[in-house]
């Protein structure tokens, strides 16, 4: 008996209902929701106070395409400690520019990783956490720590691999894509690595906390 035909046949129904999940997708409009702007987040987040926004430089905002985006600076308690934070928000996925993974474009700013892991940050309630990608980075004798991640309204992740496998089940299943790329960077100073890993972590959460008010459930989105 050939056992192989019915394991064929199973695979290429398989490949069928994706083709067809994929040009369902393709051919319907995506729900697109309407946020506040990146601009309206909150200036303070804990202990950080935001000391200025900039703009994402014109060549960058091209290679992403992004709907929105904010390059902010926080101060730590009004002392000398800073983080950059970048966050790039898409209504939607299916287009052909997206959010591109960080990690491939820190080398080409110089910036050599010494440290690469995916690290849990605890949220409340308590037992609660999402992952994010932890790296450490050096350049001419300066090093910093850099988190990052993919928020979306049905979860984290910390790949594109992940992110992309998820967006064609969104599209299929609730047919939305929302996403927004989440950078956080934080010199390490004298106070040394566990200080700058423990503020990251700090900042991550609390960011991660005003980002959901962006993934609204469809049916209490802005219109």
């Amino acid at each position: 008996m050939n056992i192989r035909a019915p394991r064929l046949m199973v695979g290429a129904a398989c490949i069928l209902a994706i083709q067809a999940a994929a040009s369902y997708c393709l051919h319907r409009e995506p729900y697109l929701p309407s946020p506040p702007p990146l601009a309206a987040l909150p200036l303070r987040a804990g202990e950080w106070t935001q000391i200025r926004d900039s703009s994402v430089e014109p060549d960058a905002l091209l290679m992403l395409g992004p709907d929105d985006a904010l390059v902010r600076e926080y101060q730590l308690g009004g002392g000398r400690d800073t983080a950059s934070v970048f966050v790039a928000y898409y209504k939607t996925q299916l287009r052909a520019r997206n959010a591109h993974d960080p990690k491939v474009c820190l080398p080409g700013a110089g910036w050599n990783p010494t440290v690469s892991r995916v690290i849990e940050v605890a949220v409340s309630p308590p037992a609660r956490s999402f992952p994010v990608n932890y790296y450490r980075i050096a350049r001419e004798g300066s090093q910093s720590v850099v988190l990052y991640w993919f928020q979306t309204y049905n979860g984290v992740y910390t790949f594109e691999q992940q992110l992309r496998a998820h967006r064609l089940l969104d599209s299929v299943i609730d047919n939305r894509t929302d996403m927004a790329l989440v950078r956080i960077i934080i010199p390490i100073g004298e106070a040394g690595v566990q200080t700058a890993d423990a503020r990251a972590t700090d900042l991550a959460q609390l960011l991660y906390s005003q980002m959901l008010s962006y993934f609204p459930p469809k049916e209490k989105a802005r219109s």
